[in-house]
């Protein structure tokens, strides 16, 4: 007897090779295993053979250490291979095959972040070899809505590199008209496969839309491993039905031509009207249907219209232009018939011709939807979206829209008539007035193509009422994804919208709020995303750091609360005033013109000043025909909501700059950063000789001497602050950890570690949940003031210097990676307990084992200096010491 589920799992493994044993335990409970980044080589046989007395192995060789794909399949099932495909660069694997009788066409994906053009070979491929059900899995290195799919709490944007395979996905989804699985079945929920600095669900199940009915469950799991985290499917295995015959189909289709033919228009097959649907949308049209077991009304399969597609075009388009000129009622032909899934009533099939023109239209309505290349914004977020897949909808809803583009665009406008003549009429009700019967509604099924494109057209209308509603939305402030839209609202109008879409919305969709927004440059609130150690870690840069200022924000320490006014109404960042270093002049330009680090910016090449005016306050795209502009080394000032506010502040920075010329030419005063609890004070710098300048006025020399006194004050109440912070800290500086003894660390913990059997050892150890959790709580301990001393207190008491110089992050070079290491997990875990996020652990790790040679010959004490009355000298208590120290000594009373 069949099995009737199959278990499959996609799981990216980053490589075989380590730590094997608890990767195939993990893989027990599957029966197909879909594996990425395998890693196997030419000379790792034995894991394949390790693997084969299990499963049956399809795999891929290739010499990089960052692909390969595997497919497995268990041997207690009832299988056989039909056939087998793999991608010469490790980034795929296609098996064709039989499991318990049924047949699969079976794909594992590893669309590597370089790969553009992968999916679209494989996508050809799949169109013309593909049999019974397709089922794809894999890691595809991006995400399809960046709103829901990412953790957008660290303010992290899309590169450009994940956007351009954003469009590779969504292009390779609609070739084969596949849905993303696990988004279906939780159409509202955020949950992440890898979790790196930012988390991100890359790893997906697809399956065409017309076998979602065979969907059993999908779910994201949790695994003891990092990084990537594993996604179950499981799988309906029902029996294949029974095709026609091919004298029965041609019969069948001889009748539909005779039926079409003797229409009372009397049209004939070489008639085509103007708007007349191509070849090219036919065929391709064709190619994304899915060869499977479905049952059709008529009886005719996928198979006979891709076999006979050039016979058929001429019957596809006399079909198409009755239906578009309102000749041929698709109720009344019964052409909108369909067929229930025996296993699931929500579950709708139709013939292949209806397919065919559906799926022409819904392409062509879903490129006038899609919201391209966008991203989160800094204004807070509302997703809505259906509360079920498949409903009845009025055309009510939508006409609106309709009566828009038959002002704006009259192609689309005939396309909307084509639909609603398509869809099927619901059940007349009994009492029902002539003026409701002329207003059906209309069925959406699952299994159409239809379906989920005007899901996402009835969203959209909706988010429309709600702007005209509020007043508070711009058209290009509703951003359109696969059954879900976005409204990018300001903070301040968030409650407004949220309530007038809970009062409209008729328990029809679901309202989640995503992201509160940005005030002051610091997040409100980013809902089900930020863990309690995030928000500690916001609390303690917010309120507990020793804040300096460098060069770019010395002026503004004079117009702080200004400053402060001008941001608090909470409008989105547009405008930013920056410094060209090259010219030194203070110019605006726009906050998207910049880099990420704020040190570069694009600028125009026009020769006119009002040119470069008008692109700046236009917000230009910073390019000119397609290529990018030059971009300028700049010194980032500050950032304002509109243009005017920017250009206020420039001349503000340029009075300044008037009044006090010799600024301008001064290095970084101070870096802006927390300081770091391994100095018990701050050292004061040796001065440095400032270039002559010309004399100041009295009052201004006066000015400027109180205003640096007041600075001098504040700095000197830190230090005592600091001072008696680090009296109450108990833990105290950690010597060398290669001079460290037994005595200094709990020999029942074995630490440090010398060698690498040492770390093999603790490896073995830390597979329990009890050892993991006894270095934890001993590691936190160590105590330390900010992120860099709390990873070199860990660090010191972990790895001995000789042992820390043989590892790197990520194992580069002839090092080892610590990173893979459930050692690293350990570490992240102690540190999170001392306020430390992931991000910053896992950067102050890289720069420790970095610098570890440069650390050994830098143990020297240090020169204190002191704060005279008539000299003002402020140090940064950060600066790497192998750095020269940088100071001011300003001389103010000197004549």
């Amino acid at each position: 007897m069949a099995t009737q589920s199959i278990s499959f799992i996609t799981w990216n493994v980053n490589g075989l090779k380590e730590k094997k044993a608890h990767k195939f335990q993990e893989l027990q409970n599957s029966d197909v295993v879909f594996l990425q980044e395998t890693h196997i080589g030419e000379g790792d046989k034995h894991i394949i053979e390790d693997l084969q007395k299990e499963w049956h192995v399809f795999y891929t060789k290739f010499t990089s250490y960052s692909k390969g794909t595997a497919i497995l399949v268990r041997k207690r099932l009832d299988f056989e291979c039909i056939s087998d495909e793999k991608d010469n660069c490790g980034a795929y694997v296609v098996l064709k095959c039989k499991l318990e009788g049924q047949l699969y066409t079976l794909v594992s994906v590893y669309n590597h972040h370089t790969d553009v053009k992968i999916l679209e070979k494989l996508s050809r491929y799949l169109q013309s070899m593909t049999t019974g059900l397709l089922v794809i899995g894999g890691d595809f290195n991006t995400v399809f809505n960046p709103f829901i799919d990412k953790d957008n709490s660290k303010g992290v944007t899309d590169s450009s590199n994940h956007i351009k395979l954003r469009c590779c996905v969504n292009k390779f989804v609609k070739s084969l008209q596949l849905v993303d699985a696990w988004r279906r079945k939780n159409p509202v929920k955020q949950e992440y496969t890898f979790h790196s600095q930012v988390a991100s669900r890359l790893d997906y199940f697809f399956v065409p839309e017309e076998c979602m009915w065979r969907v059993r469950s999908c779910e994201i799991r949790d695994s003891e491993m990092r990084d990537h985290r594993p996604v179950y499917l499981e799988i309906n295995n029902v029996p294949t039905t029974l095709f026609q015959k091919d004298a029965q189909i041609q019969l069948m289709l001889n009748l539909k031509i005779k039926d079409l033919l003797t229409d009372e228009t009397g049209s004939t097959l070489g008639q085509e009207s103007s708007h007349a649907v191509s070849e090219v949308d036919i065929v391709s049209a064709v190619q994304s249907l899915q060869v499977s077991d479905t049952p059709r009304p008529d009886g005719i399969p996928v198979s006979f219209y891709k076999d006979n597609i050039q016979d058929l075009i001429p019957y596809i388009k006399m079909l198409y232009d009755r239906i578009h000129r309102g000749a041929f009622n698709c109720s009344e032909k019964h052409f909108n018939k369909t067929v229930k899934s025996p296993h699931d009533d929500s579950q709708h099939f139709f013939n292949v011709d209806y397919l065919i023109i559906a799926t022409i239209l819904a392409r062509r309505l879903d490129d006038f939807l899609e919201s391209k290349g966008l991203g989160p914004k800094k204004s807070a977020s509302v997703m809505i979206t259906s509360k079920t897949f498949c409903t009845q909808i009025r055309l009510s809803c939508i006409k609106d829209e309709i009566e828009e583009q038959k002002r704006s665009n009259p192609t689309l406008y005939h396309d909307f008539l084509i639909v609603k003549n398509l869809l099927r009429d619901a059940p007349e009700a009994e009492t029902e007035s002539a003026e409701a019967s002329a207003e059906r509604d209309k069925l959406l099924d699952q299994g159409c193509p239809l379906t989920p494109v005007l899901i996402t057209l009835a969203l959209k209308c909706f988010a429309s009422a709600m702007s005209a509603l509020t007043g508070c939305l711009k058209q290009n402030d509703i951003l359109v994804f696969k059954q879900s839209v976005i409204l990018c609202i300001q903070p301040e109008d968030l409650e407004k919208v949220i309530t007038a879409v809970k009062s409209r919305d008729k328990e029809v969709y679901d309202t989640v709020e995503l992201f509160r927004g940005n005030v002051n440059g610091e997040q409100l609130k980013c809902l089900e995303n930020e863990s309690e150690e995030e928000a500690s870690d916001k609390c303690l840069k917010m309120g507990e750091g020793n804040w300096v200022f460098d060069e770019c924000d010395f002026l503004s320490i004079i117009n702080e609360e200004e400053d402060i006014s001008m941001e608090s109404d909470g409008r989105q960042i547009m405008y930013a005033v920056v410094t060209l270093q090259d010219s030194d002049e203070v110019m605006v330009a726009p906050s998207h013109w910049l880099s990420p680090d704020k040190k570069q910016s694009y600028w125009p090449p026009f020769r006119s000043p009002e040119k470069c005016t008008e692109a700046v306050q236009k917000r230009l795209k910073p390019e000119t025909g397609g290529k990018p502009w030059e971009k300028l080394n700049i010194s980032f000032h500050k950032e304002h909501g509109t243009f005017d506010k920017a250009i206020e502040a420039k001349k503000e920075i340029e009075e300044q700059k008037e009044k006090w010329p010799f600024l301008a030419g001064l290095p970084g005063i101070l870096k802006r950063q927390k300081l770091e609890s391994n100095q018990a004070m701050l050292q004061p710098l040796p001065p440095v000789p400032i270039p002559s300048t010309p004399r100041m006025p009295a009052n201004d020399k006066e000015e400027l001497l109180h205003m640096l006194r007041d600075i001098k004050s504040t700095v000197q109440k830190n230090s005592d602050m600091l001072k008696k912070l680090l009296k109450d800290n108990t833990a105290s500086e950690v010597p060398s950890s290669s001079s460290l003894s037994t005595e200094d660390v709990k020999t029942s913990l074995s630490l440090p570690l010398r060698t690498f059997e040492d770390v093999e050892r603790i490896e073995r150890e830390l597979n329990t949940a009890s050892s993991r959790k006894k270095y934890i709580k001993y590691l936190s301990g160590l105590g330390g003031f900010g992120p860099k001393d709390v990873i070199k207190n860990i660090m010191q008491h972990v790895l001995t210097d000789d042992l820390a110089k043989e590892f790197n992050w990520l194992g580069r070079g002839d090092k080892r990676p610590l990173s893979k290491l459930i050692l690293a997990d350990v570490i992240r875990k102690a540190a999170l307990k001392r306020n430390v996020t992931v991000v910053n652990c896992e950067t102050e790790i890289k720069k420790y084992l970095s610098y570890k040679a440069d650390r050994l010959g830098r143990k020297r004490p240090r020169e204190q200096g002191g704060l005279g009355p008539e000299i003002f000298n402020v140090a940064s208590s950060s600066l790497m010491d192998n750095q020269p120290k940088k100071g001011i000594h300003w001389n103010l009373l000197d004549d």
